[in-house]
């Protein structure tokens, strides 16, 4: 579907269009055109002569426009002037440059001005006082709890190693030794009996059936 809306805001190009500006800024500039046929567009520039008259000078290539309804959009700083190749192209054109919007309003109003009340400078120093007791005692608050985390760093250091600190020793746990068998021999697996020699009962060297040293059998 093609929308031209109101016919008679399209006019033709009749060798160039100005479009101007109030000042020299860069804006978007949006030109709807209708072209019969696909149309080459230039943009032309001006110069001064010797004597100070603008005089035109050489055309810049713009761009091609197909042939129907299309969209030309650029920037550009101050009045630009467009034209096509030739003037006896059937091209219709529309643009809102320049154009200005008034509406007439029936007198009522539905906003209101805020006034910013006069400044208190005696409440603005409490506010200030404030701010810095506040900011005072977070410092406060903030060195004793760098001073808390400082030392549980170091008691926890000390009680495992970490951060320098040495760690505590454990004392092994003492594994009980194997019971020797009744003849004197020390099992070291079930049914083996391995290198003890047999414990002597009297413990002197003697058989026990001989009476001791310095006594006489009756």
């Amino acid at each position: 579907m093609i929308t031209l809306d109101t016919l008679t805001d399209w006019h033709p190009l009749s060798g160039s269009i100005v479009l101007r500006s109030s000042d020299d800024r860069v804006r978007r500039v949006r030109v709807y055109l209708n072209c019969m046929e696909p149309t080459p567009l230039f943009v032309i520039g001006h110069t001064s002569s010797d004597d100070g008259r603008p005089v035109k000078a050489p055309a810049r290539f713009l761009c091609t426009m197909p042939a129907g309804l299309e969209e030309l959009e650029f920037y550009a700083a101050g009045d630009v002037e467009i034209g096509a190749d030739h003037t006896d192209r059937v091209v219709y054109y529309q643009s809102t440059e320049g154009e200005t919007y008034w509406f007439d309003g029936d007198g009522e109003s539905f906003t209101t001005i805020h006034e910013r009340t006069p400044r208190n400078e005696a409440l603005e120093w409490v506010q200030f006082q404030s701010e810095q007791n506040q900011k005072r005692m977070q410092a406060v608050l903030r060195a004793e709890m760098d001073e808390q985390l400082a030392a549980m760093r170091e008691e926890y250091g000390r009680q495992t190693g970490v951060h320098g600190g040495e760690a505590p020793q454990h004392p092994k746990s003492q594994r009980p030794g194997k019971a020797p068998s009744p003849d004197g021999r020390r099992l070291d697996k079930p049914g083996n009996r391995v290198g003890v020699a047999p414990v002597d009962a009297a413990g002197s060297g003697v058989d026990a059936d001989e009476p001791a040293g310095g006594e006489e059998e009756e």
